[in-house]
């Protein structure tokens, strides 16, 4: 099967440093509360996708931090595609499923994709990846650098994921187990929101 269990713990913090928990969230498609910490996204099932939307928009014009908990199954081979987390301006809203990982479609958006299944036809490297996207497009021939390679990332796992957003610099870093691993310096309101700063995640 290449579906896999998304288990997604939010340990999340803003400037405020305010605790988010799952009540915060709105949940769609087969995502579905696990504990008072945990949200799958997605059963072991083929075809099936979910999300889950934070229920109040941020500004991107302010700084923030975040640090989420994911926990990608432990099928390597036969896994699922993976997951995105995503800046879009509506929360109503996932993405294609499968290869599209309830992101691709979205306009106008930013994605942090954690892919774990080769998708040759999209430029995939052959391991799990890490990549920054624009714009609902996950094929990356479109992506301003490359995939970030990361080994095998669904062992089951823990994998703590933080990203700290710098506005006055435009420099998104994005962290995964304690590891900058890659940072986007960009114009993201002007480049991608088209000047709209407030966004849902």
């Amino acid at each position: 099967m290449r579906a896999i269990v998304l288990l997604v713990a939010f340990f999340s913090y803003f400037s405020s440093f305010a605790q988010i928990s799952i009540e915060d969230f709105e949940l769609s498609g087969a995502a579905r509360e696990i504990d008072d910490l945990c949200i799958r996204l997605v059963p072991d099932v083929q075809y099936t996708s979910g999300s889950a939307w934070y229920k109040r928009p941020i500004d991107l014009n302010q700084p923030f931090e975040m640090e989420i908990c994911l926990v990608l199954g432990e099928k390597d081979l036969d896994g699922a595609d993976g997951i995105v987390f995503a800046f879009f301006p509506e929360r109503q809203y996932t993405g294609f499923r499968g290869e599209g990982m309830g992101f691709a479609g979205l306009r106008p958006s930013l994605g942090i994709e954690f892919d774990t299944y080769t998708n040759y036809h999209l430029n995939d490297p052959l391991e799990d990846h890490l990549a920054v996207m624009a714009n609902g497009r996950i094929n990356h021939y479109f992506n301003s650098f490359e995939p970030v390679p990361l080994g095998n990332i669904e062992d089951g796992q823990r994998h703590r994921m933080k990203i700290f957003w710098d506005p006055a610099e435009q420099l998104l870093d994005i962290y995964l187990d304690n590891e900058l691993k890659t940072s986007l310096n960009a114009d993201i309101v002007s480049g991608i929101f088209g000047g709209n700063s407030v966004v849902y995640w």
